[in-house]
């Protein structure tokens, strides 16, 4: 392991990053499938009501688990040189943050269940505490896979846990058909999850806590940000809870799982991948506006594409999937679906911020966008119920990814030209795309709803794919995703 020894080795700073985004989105497309999948069998299986009492114990779980988020794995990511004192200190922390927070949760579930008015809420809180419990001790070891660009092993760490989770929530949900087996395959999947952890690293932690004043150092501030985007990330299910009850919460939380996969799914995962290279660069400031700049574009081109997609095809989409008794989603959705994409822009900066030593800004602004959030949430609930709540979503995004840009870019290598040569295509290929599609559901309308999906997907991502590619052309074909793209269809194309 390299935490005993010096240094690491240089990188190839955009070939390390593809590779490792590829394997990281990757990993989390095939868990998106699984749950994809799953959540389509489920919601035939179970009623929004069960959805929606699982959603509310988890909205309670969160509240207390962001502060057992200390980012200990990014601390060890950071550092030049990690010794096994720091790996021990590391995960003695965790297993502390753990036994805190199971009971925690423990002692606080009566409190949740009240402020919902829903009895249920009680025992399924007090039965995650155990998953809370069991997760603090993962082996630290794990992390050694990101500090050492070993993405296929991560791939197969977040995979083979998502298999064993969906198997045993499907048969659980056949069994019980209550939300007894949402429960089941969350605290199942945290037990595979500690298990796989020590039999794929050799790395065996001990209690220590010599060096835990260094970590600590570093995951305070990170602490103070995940509280601050815990807020901003769940007030909303907590506000439509607290107005609509379980059905409602049932289909708001089905909805922003939908739309909002670009974030969760395909820039979390990037975000992972990069960060370890972004801190191998920080001395290397062209190199890592080079490799930033990349990352953003290609996170912009992504999130843009499949969640305005979503949002245009939304209707078929939630009817096709999950049946009409989930059609009160399928308004929320497009709001979402924005707030997805914009949200995945921000956490690229704020990981970018991170990795560059400058996590004091990340938190102080993830905490002043939260300080926004609470009251605009609020007054839109009063005017437009759950669908107010999904628009002031979008809305807050707006403002916080504009926020981030400006301050960020006051100091190299970021600027704001940077960005916005990142971003702008991107955005007239979502609003073209968009209007494509509307003009097609508009005027073409067809009765079959499989059709009218398939027809209307194949005719956004050409829309997209066709304005995105005349847009790099008429740019003079510069270095990027387009040309990485166009070059491996070439190779594959020449092989055959």
């Amino acid at each position: 392991m390299s935490n005993e020894g010096g240094a690491r080795p240089p990188i190839r700073a955009n070939r390390e990053l593809a590779r490792g985004s590829v394997w990281m989105v990757a990993m989390r497309w095939a868990i998106r499938g699984i749950g994809l999948l799953s959540t389509v069998i489920l919601a035939r299986l179970l009623a929004p009501d069960d959805f929606g009492v699982l959603a509310m114990a988890m909205v309670s779980v969160a509240i207390i688990e962001v502060f057992s988020q200390s980012g200990v794995d990014l601390a060890l990511l950071r550092a030049q040189s990690p010794t096994r004192e720091h790996y021990d200190a590391a995960w003695t922390l965790e297993v502390i943050q753990g036994v805190v927070l199971a009971v925690l949760l423990f002692l606080s579930a009566p409190i949740a269940a009240g402020h919902f008015e829903d009895p249920r809420v009680t025992l399924v809180v007090q039965v995650l505490s155990l998953s809370a419990l069991i997760g603090g001790f993962q082996n630290i070891g794990v992390v050694e896979f990101r500090r050492q660009l070993d993405f296929r092993k991560e791939f197969r760490f977040g995979v083979v846990r998502k298999f064993a989770s969906f198997g045993v929530t499907i048969i659980a949900a056949v069994l019980m058909r209550s939300y007894w087996a949402l429960v089941v395959g969350q605290v199942f999947g945290r037990v595979v999850q500690v298990m796989i952890s020590y039999r794929m690293s050799d790395f065996r932690p001990r209690l220590s806590v010599a060096r835990i004043g260094e970590i600590w150092g570093f995951s305070q501030w990170l602490i103070l940000s995940r509280f601050a985007r815990l807020v901003n990330r769940q007030f909303d299910r907590w506000l439509v809870g607290t107005i609509g009850g379980a059905p409602a919460m049932g289909y708001y939380w089905v909805a922003q799982d939908l739309a909002t996969a670009p974030s969760d799914e395909v820039i979390v995962p990037m975000s992972r991948a990069a960060f370890p290279v972004y801190s191998r660069l920080q001395d290397q400031p062209d190199a890592l506006a080079d490799a930033f700049g990349r990352m953003f574009a290609t996170v912009s081109l992504l999130s843009f594409a499949i969640g305005v997609g979503l949002g245009a095809v939304a209707e078929n989409l939630v009817l096709v999937l999950l049946g009409e008794k989930w059609s009160p989603a399928i308004p929320l959705i497009p709001w979402l679906g924005w707030f997805g994409a914009l949200y995945a822009l921000t956490h690229t900066l704020d990981i970018f911020l991170v990795a560059t030593g400058r996590q004091r800004m990340s938190a102080l602004l993830t905490l002043g966008y939260a300080v926004v959030t609470v009251p605009v949430l609020l007054a839109v609930a009063q005017q437009g119920g759950v669908e107010g709540i999904a628009a002031g979503k979008a809305f807050t995004a707006v403002a916080m990814v504009t926020l981030l840009a400006a301050l960020g870019a006051r100091r190299p290598p970021l600027s704001l030209g940077l960005l916005w040569r990142c971003v702008w295509p991107s955005l007239v290929a979502a609003a073209l795309m968009l209007a494509a599609v509307k003009g097609l559901q508009h005027w073409l309308p067809l009765d079959g709803r499989v059709f009218g999906l398939l027809r209307d997907s194949a005719a956004g991502a050409f829309v997209y794919v066709a304005v995105v590619l005349s847009i790099w052309a008429m740019r003079g074909r510069p270095a990027g995703i387009e040309a990485d793209a166009l070059t491996a269809i070439r190779r594959k194309l020449a092989r055959r």
